[in-house]
């Protein structure tokens, strides 16, 4: 592996006019010098908003096409990409000052690593810090079908493994397509290391397709686990665990900024989530 890979940041977009210009952004102001940014307009249909935003950055790879879905469109960077190392980020999210230099760095010292994931922290529709952490996220790969606790903007991986061993995201997903194929490379016998830094930003808003499609995400994610015959005991005991970590940082977090009123609404919201 020479010193300076060509990394190739995929993107797959639609409708995302909104906050693609800070993505762009935070890949072109990288103080890496070898990154292609690929980008594709998954057959938007926001009167050529998208299109638009990706006009004004000459640099950028991109084209648009009709709608195929998110994980078929990745598919589609990832066999187009150039780069001997590849990251998946979404059209809404942020790679980290620094990151790809801090990934790079990593996998050149240890040659023998096919990948490695980092921290992940979260940020709402203005760009704000989000002030909950992620709970776990130190722990091995192998959590992952538990916790969930790698996002692919946070996890950069050779291409040429993904090829080999045919890991590509499975298109017939609509929303856990990444959570699947999570699961895949943690049980195949790719060496993955972590790196104990922020390496990307997810941004937390209405209209993310996670909080629009709440219930197709759960019914998927059960497919997932009986797909992979996941221990439902172990499964249960690890991921309330991870919620109950989660909750009461945010309730403790409520209490402190609204009082007893910020913790009334915050369980208002979970009773209707749960209920609906």
């Amino acid at each position: 592996m020479n010193t300076c890979p060509l990394v190739s940041i995929i993107t797959p977009v639609y409708n995302g006019s909104e906050y693609l210009e800070d993505l762009i952004l935070s890949v072109k102001n990288q103080d890496y010098p070898n990154i292609e940014h690929i980008i594709i307009d998954d057959g938007s249909r926001d009167n050529g908003a998208t299109v638009s935003v990706l006009n004004r950055y000459p640099h950028l790879r991109w084209w648009t096409r009709f709608n195929v879905g998110q994980y078929a469109t990745m598919n589609e960077g990832l066999l187009a990409a150039q780069g001997e190392i590849v990251c998946f980020v979404s059209a809404d999210d942020i790679v980290s000052p620094g990151a790809v230099k801090i990934a790079v760095e990593s996998l050149v010292k240890n040659d023998s690593l096919d990948a490695v994931y980092g921290a992940t922290s979260h940020i709402d529709s203005e760009g704000n810090p989000y002030p909950y952490p992620t709970p776990f996220q130190w722990a091995p790969i192998s959590f992952v079908i538990y916790f969930a606790h790698i996002p692919h903007c946070s996890f950069y991986i050779k291409k040429a493994p993904l090829l080999v061993r045919e890991l590509l995201f499975a298109s017939s997903f609509q929303s856990a397509g990444d959570y699947e194929w999570m699961i895949r490379i943690s049980q195949s016998n790719l060496r993955v290391g972590m790196i104990k830094q922020e390496l990307s930003r997810i941004r937390i808003h209405a209209n993310q397709a996670t909080q629009k499609h709440l219930n197709r995400s759960l019914a998927e994610q059960d497919i997932v686990l009986k797909t992979y015959r996941v221990n439902k005991i172990l499964y249960q005991f690890l991921s309330s665990t991870y919620f109950l970590n989660l909750r009461t940082w945010k309730l403790s977090y409520a209490l402190k900024s609204r009082g007893i009123r910020g913790v009334f609404d915050l369980v208002e919201k979970w009773y209707k989530i749960s209920f609906r």
